[in-house]
């Protein structure tokens, strides 16, 4: 099984997409009788390429965001040379 196939949603697929869609419109009962499933292949194959490559970019940007919020964290547990020339270091004591 695989997603609706929307040529602007999978746009490095659109080839294999319209490949499949020509040989399902070809004759009705090819997609029931088997003749498209090479066709069927080369997309799902194409989709999985694409689903790879778009969790690996998330994988890089989710890191990425962690990272700024352990730093937002770090700065917020630890106090500003402001405060500590003011008041003195408070993790000293």
């Amino acid at each position: 099984m695989h997603p609706q196939l929307v040529i602007h949603k999978h746009e490095g697929c659109e080839g294999v997409i319209e490949a499949l869609d020509q040989c399902h419109r070809a004759n009705s009962f090819n997609k029931f009788l088997g003749f498209c499933n090479d066709a069927k292949r080369q997309v799902d194959a194409c989709l999985k390429e694409e689903f790879l490559y778009q969790r690996a970019q998330n994988k890089d940007k989710n890191k990425a965001k962690r990272d700024r919020m352990k730093q937002v964290w770090k700065d917020l547990d630890e106090p500003s040379p402001e405060f500590i020339a003011k008041h003195g270091d408070p993790n000293k004591e």
